[in-house]
């Protein structure tokens, strides 16, 4: 008896092998990100351990750096980083906001999200939604990042202390790491400021939505059947 496997004919094994591709490629992809980056991090960890002092209460690494800027490490060993510029130039209040901004990050884990965004662009690169899509998800986290700083710090506090640092880059920040002056401070701040125009927080939670789950479109639709 020659029992045939269905799908393993000269059709069919194609019919099995892209989708599954298809799927395995960008998870490939995610999980080399995901090391590249925490690779990154750990370096610099390294370096902070070296120069930088811990505050404890900050809770963070205090950089000797005259440029005002504030950066967090996320992953397993999560790390705030804020420069002595930043602590000359911010009040209490605008510290306070910009220390929340970047536990905001940690909190949620926005360094999967973007590692994610990155392996889609780089598997299909080809697409003008793959090329957009990091750089929209960064923004997107970013505003996330801010909307869990304002429910715990006036707005002006958080508005000032981003004008502030805008200008500034993080010092020798390593790849995977948020800045607070990071992607799309203009559009940022003109959210911030224009409350009547706030977007409903339904909105928002569909717009995160979306940049998270963008990445796992082409592995679904890959796998799904007739396609």
């Amino acid at each position: 008896m020659n029992a045939r496997i269905p799908g393993t004919g000269p059709i069919g094994v194609p019919a099995i092998a892209v989708p599954a591709a298809v799927a395995l490629v960008p998870l490939v992809c995610f999980g080399h990100e995901v090391l590249r980056a925490r690779r990154a991090r750990a370096r610099h960890r390294g370096v902070l351990d070296m120069v930088g002092r811990r505050s404890a209460r900050l809770r963070a690494t205090v950089l000797d750096h005259d440029t005002p800027a504030a950066y967090c490490l996320p992953g397993r060993r999560p790390r705030i980083v804020v420069s002595a510029g930043a602590l000359r130039l911010l009040s209490p209040a605008q510290l306070e906001s910009v220390l929340e901004h970047e536990r905001a990050h940690i909190a949620g884990r926005h360094h999967l999200a973007l590692a994610a965004t990155e392996a889609f662009a780089r598997v299909f690169r080809w697409l003008p939604l793959a090329r957009e899509a990091r750089a929209q998800t960064a923004l997107l986290l970013e505003m996330a990042a801010d909307d869990r700083a304002l429910r715990r710090h006036p707005r002006q506090a958080l508005v000032s202390a981003l004008y502030t640092m805008a200008a500034g880059h993080a010092p020798h920040a390593p790849g995977g790491a948020f800045t607070v002056g990071g992607p799309g401070a203009v559009v940022r701040l003109r959210r911030m400021l224009d409350a009547r125009r706030r977007p409903h927080p339904a909105l928002c939670g569909l717009a995160a939505a979306v940049a998270v789950g963008l990445p796992l479109l082409p592995p679904l639709l890959g796998c799904a059947p007739g396609m």
